[in-house]
């Protein structure tokens, strides 16, 4: 995987500003930044009135694709920008109804491993040459990887992530933050505040767990992510790395169900958790909130000297298939990846940018996402892949809550069933 460098440096200074509703927005949002220089990689209409628009979240990237449709708007006065809010996570559903009737967007932002369906059912348009070139320097290598399917590239990334270990500083000292997961299960052992959680982190979620069953040989269906006649995740080193999470669930004591993504976040917003896994997109909450964390590398395993290793997700605009504006659509997502909207981006929701540019990070925060992005890798984007997340989840969770035996070969046959199941062709 490529490394990342960050520096410490604040590029772009802007000015809050609030938006309500949905549509386009009618005044200025006062963040639009200038892009010098941007040529796009194919030839676009730079006479007729022409409104794009764009379906993305709320919460910052609205903001970001209001900021981003003002600045190109200044380079291409006759292209407007819509700001729609359709959440990444409903985009594949609603373009699958709104697409093919006329009444979906020209980009949409979403996942990059729902990309293998969105391909499969004719909602996407393959990014045009010339264009993909682009897209693929202003980029880091693994974003490239996530936005590109069977040799050919869909997306034009946004932003990536990964999760990584939250520690509250005022619980936790800099000299227990722990390295590897024996030390977590030592400091686990040894905690003694009251009312207050050592560690905690969504088991149940094959998301997060997938951590003990990736390995430096093995990643989820295969090295390249498209092997759907395994998914090796129940190899002889996952199951041993699995005697790790076997340990840790005694540690920490709690059901899968008790110990969900929102009850995790909201226990470590609270200081009621010392340690949890999460990842940059509740940077700006906690952050919110006062809370003094820190944010470092996932343990490693046993017999390994590297931090445990990740999935990566990359945030994706697509064109839509349906778009009447192709290579307008094109140009504009295209735009959103030079290092000028990336630092806007970064700037306006603090996720980690999909390019390598330079990002104010005073406090470390980055720093320790991006060290940890270096053991990451992009989710498999094949179709077949959405197998994966419930039947492992299935067996990450009945192996954590003790329903099947800590042994070796009970944990491979948990394992082994569910790989039966995410291997299934259909």
């Amino acid at each position: 995987m490529k490394k990342r460098i960050m520096a410490v440096a604040l590029v772009v200074t802007m000015a809050a500003t609030a938006f309500t509703g949905c549509g386009k927005s009618k005044t200025s949002s006062g963040n639009a930044v200038e892009v010098k220089d941007f040529d796009p990689g194919i030839e676009i209409d730079t006479k007729s009135k022409i409104e794009l628009t764009v379906w993305e979240s709320t919460g910052g990237p609205d903001e970001f694709i209001k900021a981003a449709g003002e600045s190109f708007t200044k380079l291409y006065p006759n292209i407007t920008i819509k700001y729609v809010n359709v959440e990444s996570a409903d985009a594949q559903t609603k373009i699958a109804l709104d697409g093919p009737g006329g009444n979906g967007p020209d980009l949409f932002a979403a996942a990059h491993n729902i990309m293998g369906a969105l391909v499969a059912g004719g909602y996407v348009s393959e990014v045009p040459a010339g264009v993909d070139e682009t897209v693929k320097n202003n980029v880091i290598e693994s974003a490239a990887q996530g936005a590109t399917l069977d040799g050919k590239m869909y997306g034009y990334p946004v932003s990536v992530e990964t999760y990584a270990l939250f520690y509250n500083k005022d619980i936790v000292d800099e000299a227990d933050v722990p390295k590897t997961m024996d030390d977590l299960l030592t400091y686990i052992d040894g905690f003694d505040k009251k009312d207050v959680n050592p560690f905690v982190f969504d088991a149940g979620n094959a998301y997060y767990s997938v951590l003990f069953t990736n390995t430096d040989d093995n990643h989820l269906y295969g090295m390249n992510g498209d092997d759907i006649t395994q998914t090796c995740m129940n190899t002889d080193e996952a199951v041993k790395q699995m005697q790790t999470f076997v340990k840790l669930s005694k540690a920490v004591n709690m059901p899968t169900e008790d110990i969900s993504t929102k009850y995790c976040d909201a226990m470590f917003l609270e200081g009621k958790a010392a340690m949890t896994i999460t990842g940059a997109w509740n940077i700006k909450t906690f952050e919110e909130s006062g809370i003094n964390f820190g944010i470092t590398t996932i343990p490693s395993l046993p017999d390994t000297d590297h931090p445990a290793i990740t999935f990566q997700g990359v945030r994706c605009m697509y064109a839509s298939a349906f778009s009447n504006h192709p290579n307008e659509a094109a140009a504009f997502a295209e735009f959103l990846t030079t290092p000028e909207m990336q630092k806007l981006r970064y700037d306006l929701t603090t996720t980690l940018p999909a390019a390598d540019i330079e990002v104010d990070d005073e406090k470390g925060y980055i720093a320790g996402m991006n060290e940890q992005l270096k053991y990451s890798y992009p989710m498999p984007n094949i179709s077949q892949a959405s197998l994966f997340w419930s039947a492992f989840g299935s067996a990450y969770a009945n192996i954590w809550n003790g329903e099947v035996g800590n042994d070796d070969a009970s944990v491979l046959s948990e394992l082994d069933k569910a790989n039966q199941t995410a291997t299934k062709k259909g």
